[in-house]
């Protein structure tokens, strides 16, 4: 689950990049703020993935947590759609105009607000875990 979370968060720093140097590229001022839009948002994913990182090799629990079967699944479906729907969307700001992008920016935002929403969640419960108290052992 480590090794999942690391490389979903090396494929977040490499499409903020992209996304950044389609910001800087493009002419058109509603593709800049479109894209800047979605840096804004893997900026965010990125934060949130460091921090469960952080918590992951600090807090036990949190390791036990983030070793569920449905954790794993979902790390491992957004590693492998999120560069797909990253590439996706530079290769067609080269090439399409920016009424037609619009169609492939939305979709993008929404995948990458549910993964730092999904993640949010999942920092969250590991706080609130990590706040109750233990049961005396007999």
């Amino acid at each position: 689950m480590a090794q999942s979370l690391t490389r979903l968060l090396t494929q977040v720093m490499s499409a903020k990049r992209n996304l950044k140097r389609v910001y800087y590229t493009s002419r058109n001022q509603e593709s800049k703020l479109d894209s800047k839009e979605l840096v804004a948002a893997t900026i965010t994913l990125q934060k949130l993935l460091e921090d469960l990182i952080a918590k992951k090799r600090r807090i036990r629990l949190a390791k036990k947590m983030l070793e569920d079967r449905k954790a794993e699944l979902m790390v491992r479906r957004w590693v492998i759609g999120f560069p797909k729907r990253i590439k996706d969307f530079i290769s067609k700001s080269q090439k399409l105009e920016q009424h037609h992008l619009r169609k492939f920016q939305q979709p993008l935002l929404a995948f990458v607000n549910g993964i730092s929403d999904e993640l949010a969640k999942w920092v969250e419960d590991i706080e609130t875990m990590k706040e109750i108290p233990r049961p005396p052992r007999a």
